[in-house]
């Protein structure tokens, strides 16, 4: 995936994928101050409401936001070795795919070819870490199918993408959420709802969600005369529920929903789809569990 904020080469014109695009790259937004105040706040909530209106226009309905599969713990440690404290610029973004999470891959790529499908999808969405990537390619991938013009291909030959691909920054936090980050180097993985339940937490994330919401805004502007329904975007833990969260608010999420997201601890290779009819919009956690792969 080449582009701004790629932190590692780019195989894609090797394989026979259609380039993907760079949106915003995190390393080029300012972190969030938080001595703003209350003109920061509402800011924050144009922010929101432009994305939703962005989306209602581009005739996107269906927003899921799907977690990379299982990867290597940073620096090639071994998980006993490390202890919590990274480097988020760099070698949390270099983290590859272990063989378990590429058979996650397969097996959540069961659920998302019949719910979701990659035809439906106006462009496919990823983060800059390699693991999210790498989660996209497993589960979107178009397989080669034998006849008389492919009989020396098998079907584990991929033939590229049936959508577009764009790389946006901010879907993985590294230099624009420096609050959300210090969270989680203290306190370790969580999910939303432990974070919002410490000082500072849940403005914290929602500010991180509402730049996300800012990508995805322009994002949808762009993609608006394509095809499709749906918007893909595969990231990271605990961020994507925050993005989820700005994103329901403006969609008319009841207080019910709100919760559901909160509570949602979304697994390995899981997804939150979003779904909107009229002025409401409802939340499905897309996951294969209880499973041998998620144990």
């Amino acid at each position: 995936f080449a582009g701004v904020g790629t932190p590692y080469p780019d195989s894609s014109s090797s394989r026979g994928y259609p380039p993907a695009r760079s949106s915003t790259s995190h390393r080029s937004l300012d972190p969030i101050d938080s001595t703003r105040g209350s003109d920061q706040a509402g800011s924050c909530k144009q922010m929101a409401h432009n994305v939703g209106t962005a989306l209602d226009k581009a005739g996107v309905t269906r927003i899921i936001f799907i977690r990379h599969a299982n990867a290597a713990p940073p620096g090639g440690k071994k998980k006993a070795e490390y202890n919590g404290i990274h480097d988020w610029q760099k070698d949390d973004q270099m983290r590859p795919l272990t063989d378990k999470g590429k058979q996650q891959g397969a097996v959540a790529r069961v659920w998302y070819e019949k719910d979701i499908g990659v035809p439906t999808n106006k462009i496919l969405i990823t983060s800059g870490a390699r693991r999210a990537s790498e989660t996209l390619q497993v589960l979107c991938e178009e397989k080669a199918k034998k006849s008389i013009f492919s009989a020396f291909c098998t079907s584990s030959n991929t033939v590229g993408m049936a959508a577009d691909m764009e790389l946006v920054g901010s879907l993985h936090p590294a230099g624009i959420a420096p609050k959300c980050e210090a969270l989680f180097d203290t306190h370790g993985y969580a999910p939303l709802a432990k974070f919002y339940g410490m000082e500072g937490g849940e403005e914290a994330f929602a500010e991180y969600g509402d730049v996300v919401c800012k990508e995805l805004e322009a994002v949808a502007e762009r993609v608006a005369m394509k095809k499709g329904n749906t918007l893909s975007c595969f990231g990271h833990a605990v961020f994507l529920n925050a993005a989820a969260m700005q994103l329901i608010k403006t969609w008319g999420a009841e207080e019910a929903t709100v919760k559901q997201l909160v509570d949602l601890d979304l697994g390995e290779a899981e997804g939150i789809l979003i779904e909107r009819a009229g002025d409401k919009c409802s939340i499905k956690h897309m996951s294969v569990r209880p499973h041998a792969l998620w144990a």
